[in-house]
């Protein structure tokens, strides 16, 4: 058995798996009428059956590129259809038929661009069964297209989502189509325990006899390619059980499945010479296949048989006539030559015979010169393309590290604005509320005065505790005023004795007024008034720099005075100028 005849009866049986026959009406068109008649007045499933009976007579029709365009559209509708009414089944339904009217046109990259999508929604609604029927279609896809490798990955995909689920059916399914993909690549053992498997699986389950018929059907092939006739033929009777347990679920004859069955065991007495057991086959079969390869299998079947009989004229009529009948892509021209040569060989018409072995002969050195010319042309043409490639992936490769130059500069880009941003709001709040607190500061202070002048004015008797509090006052106010007068603030020499004769007091009595009052010693309150005076400096004066600033306020070196400023506001020197500059 071939494998595109196994492949197109595959086909067609998942055909009839996934849609219903139409009625048979007189005219077609009357049927495409009476149909779109019906929609217009159908609701709920009664129109999406009518959909579905429709796009059928369409998809039968689906060569003619209009009519395909027809189709599409037919899908389209219903698939909106059953959204609106909900219907994941007739939903799913229409996707299938899609992919099977792609597959029909020989559309593989279709199947391909579509399934992957179909295959996710059927698994998302626990539509297992169209699951794995429009997965088996995807992988014949890759395998039409000789991607036998993306097939097989999609086989793996299939079988491991059915074990998790411990669903039989759909690993057998699996099964089945690994051991397609092995057939394909001429890998009979790996194919044989595919399908033995698959085969062993499927008898435990129901609904799935047309694939098990079909798991038999590669099995024999498998074990004829092996030369293993005697197990071959060994698995008949269980071959004829599925047969008829097919049959009994379907209710009606399987011509197909027994062909399978006939093909196989007439091509195995052919191998093996017995040709009058093959001959039997032979007329079971006659007249009830149609497809073009299989015609070609029985026109050489009988004139093997006839040769075997000796009617050596009639056998080569049947191998001339299956030349001419039968396209020639459907054979191998010469080994139709070698049966006719060893026929005439066998009816002792030697020159003919040598004749023929000559064509042979330099047909095989046509096709060797052929063969290495298109094998230079291709591994040419390969090169030329995996050229392209490289260059292409190359220059792709430069527009990646490109592109990820500029992502990651736009990172860092975004990053420093990003942090600028957070750091000038920050800034602002802490400029916001240095001048609250100095707004605070001159309140609390025009308070405190307002409280003095009223005492002094009432008279108030004063305690000893109360006249050393006034004092303190005065003499921290007086240390204020002789810090900020003449050039006292800016000159860094200047020592503490110096401020106490100053002032005429003495050590203990201005450091435990400038604690009581300000609650820091003496050089601390100096520290502080330096750099408050040096911040109002920063506020109003923009034309001084701000080492300028430093040195006038007593701060030998630029250094400490940033450093002072940071540790007593939370912020730079330069960051605070700036705040001060956007008002």
């Amino acid at each position: 058995m071939k494998y595109r005849t196994c492949l197109t009866t595959l086909l067609y049986s998942f055909l009839l798996g996934l849609i219903l026959p139409a009625s048979a009406q007189n005219s077609l068109q009357h049927q495409k009428d009476s149909l779109r008649h019906a929609l217009e007045h159908a609701e709920g499933i009664d129109k999406l059956q009518t959909y579905n009976k429709l796009y059928y007579i369409y998809m039968a029709e689906a060569g003619d590129d209009q009519k395909m365009d027809t189709l599409m559209t037919l899908f389209e509708q219903a698939e909106a259809e059953a959204i609106r009414q909900g219907d994941t089944q007739m939903q799913g339904m229409v996707y299938g038929n899609r992919i099977i009217s792609y597959i029909n046109r020989s559309e593989h990259d279709k199947v391909i661009e579509k399934a992957p999508a179909y295959l996710d929604f059927y698994i998302r609604h626990d539509l297992w069964k169209f699951y794995y029927q429009i997965h088996m279609q995807l992988i014949t896809a890759y395998n039409l297209k000789g991607d036998y490798e993306l097939a097989a990955a999609e086989a793996g995909k299939m079988y491991t989502r059915a074990r998790e689920r411990k669903d039989k059916a759909g690993m057998a399914t699996a099964l089945y189509a690994t051991g397609i993909i092995y057939n394909l690549q001429r890998r009979p053992k790996e194919e044989e325990d595919c399908f033995r498997e698959s085969i062993s699986l499927l008898w435990e389950v129901s609904g799935y006899d047309n694939i098990l018929t079909q798991s038999y059907a590669f099995l024999c092939v498998s074990l004829r390619a092996q030369a293993r006739y005697d197990e071959l033929l060994q698995l008949v009777p269980e071959y004829e059980k599925a047969i008829a347990r097919f049959e009994k679920a379907t209710g009606r004859v399987q011509p197909e499945a027994r062909g399978n069955l006939y093909v196989a065991l007439m091509n195995t007495y052919i191998d093996i010479k017995e040709y009058d057991k093959a001959g039997i086959y032979l007329s079971k079969l006659e007249g009830s296949v149609s497809n073009s390869m299989s015609k070609f299998e029985l026109l050489r079947a009988k004139a093997l048989i006839l040769q075997s009989r000796g009617d050596y004229r009639t056998a080569l009529a049947v191998i001339d006539s299956a030349v001419i009948q039968v396209q020639e892509s459907a054979f191998n021209l010469n080994a139709v030559r070698k049966i006719k040569m060893e026929i005439l060989a066998r009816a002792g018409r030697n020159d003919e015979a040598f004749s023929l072995l000559d064509e042979i002969i330099a047909a095989n050195d046509s096709i060797n010169n052929v063969e290495v010319n298109a094998r230079f042309d291709e591994l040419r043409t390969q090169y030329e393309v995996e050229k392209h490639i490289a260059e292409k992936e190359r220059n792709f490769h430069y527009f990646l590290f490109a592109l990820g130059i500029c992502l990651v500069l736009m990172l860092l880009l975004a990053g420093v604005f990003y942090y600028n941003r957070i750091i000038s709001t920050k800034n602002r709040k802490l400029y916001e509320r240095i001048k609250e607190q100095d707004r605070l500061a001159e309140e609390l202070s025009r308070m405190a005065q307002a409280c003095e002048s009223t005492a002094s004015s009432e008279a108030l008797p004063q305690t000893s505790d109360t006249a050393a509090t006034v004092e303190q006052h005065r003499l921290v106010a007086r240390l204020r005023e002789y810090l900020l007068s003449g050039d006292n603030l800016s000159n860094a020499e200047m020592n503490r004795d110096e401020i106490i004769s100053a002032l005429g007091t003495n050590k203990n009595l201005l450091t435990d007024a400038v604690r009581a009052v300000t609650g820091n010693s003496p050089m601390e309150y100096m520290r502080m008034l330096k750099l408050d005076e040096a911040r109002k400096m920063l506020d109003h004066h923009p034309e001084l720099t701000i080492e300028a600033i430093a040195f006038s306020c007593g701060f030998n070196a630029p250094s400490t005075f940033y450093r002072l400023f940071r540790k007593q506001y939370g912020i730079s020197p330069a960051e605070y100028r700036k705040q001060a500059n956007k008002l």
